[in-house]
């Protein structure tokens, strides 16, 4: 069974009942995570998640609120006395802060106990092949943000689809990746009225949901890099995009630790 576990669904400033967005999705007990923030150990307990069942970690570029949880992992992994690999896959730029953040703290350099980090540096081409596991096929393509970034997809077994924008501003690349896919996990970090701001950081802002939306045409939309009461309000990001859409019923606005079952009915 396919799901996506939202260990966080925040934006940069997290909030009392948001922290920053990171995601697990899970097939037949194999588990990717995308970006990794917050306390990722404490959080996949809290899911009911195995910490060593976690093969594979995606960084979708490196800013701080992607990337910060990822050294309190594996310091946690090896006390825990992990003996499987990990892997890790990001860009080159955001390669070389993984690689320093690990270092600091000499993580891949133990002298008992050490476990296999298996780093995997993407090319960072269009729909990139990724990873090729037979519980799920993982790709990446660029998109445009402040920062090199990339949108991550995964192909399950059953023919499900998944994409998730991670931080961007509207661009062809990710309409093109998206396209048709089954559920598209979109950032939405600003509200209309802060436009220019989200102009500026290269993120989507509500007004620009439904345009988007509209040439993707995915079977759902599951919004996430928000904030409840900072920013963005949810209730006010829900309400410009219902009025730009007229339509609801397929926008997903998704809380902290909870599960949405993926596969097809």
């Amino acid at each position: 069974m396919a799901r996506l576990l939202f260990m966080g669904t925040g934006s940069a400033l997290p909030s009392a009942s948001q922290d920053n967005a990171s995601l697990l999705l899970e097939n037949n007990g194999s588990y990717l995570m995308i970006d990794c923030s917050g306390t990722p150990y404490r959080k996949l307990l809290k899911l009911g998640v195995d910490p060593d069942r976690l093969e594979h970690i995606v960084i979708t570029h490196h800013h701080v609120d992607h990337i910060y949880g990822l050294p309190s992992l594996v310091e946690c992994l090896w006390i825990k006395g992990r003996s499987n690999p990990l892997h890790i896959y990001a860009l080159p730029s955001t390669m070389e802060v993984i690689i320093t953040l690990l270092d600091l703290w000499k993580l891949r350099d133990r002298f008992i106990r050490q476990f296999p980090i298996h780093l995997h540096t993407l090319a960072g081409s269009e729909d990139e092949l990724v990873l090729q596991h037979p519980d799920f096929t993982v790709r990446t393509t660029p998109t445009l943000h402040a920062v090199p970034s990339v949108a991550t997809k995964v192909i399950f077994p059953g023919g499900t689809t998944f994409v998730y924008s991670s931080d961007t501003a509207p661009c062809q690349s990710l309409i093109d990746f998206a396209k048709g896919v089954d559920h598209f996990l979109m950032e939405c970090t600003f509200c209309e009225a802060d436009e220019e701001l989200a102009e500026i950081t290269y993120h989507i802002h509500s007004s620009e949901y439904a345009q988007m939306a509209g040439k993707i045409g995915a079977g759902n939309t599951i919004l996430i890099h928000h904030s409840d009461d900072e920013v963005c309000p949810n209730n006010v990001l829900l309400d410009e995009i219902q009025a730009a859409t007229r339509s609801a019923r397929s926008i997903i606005i998704p809380r902290d630790l909870e599960i949405l079952k993926l596969d097809k009915d």
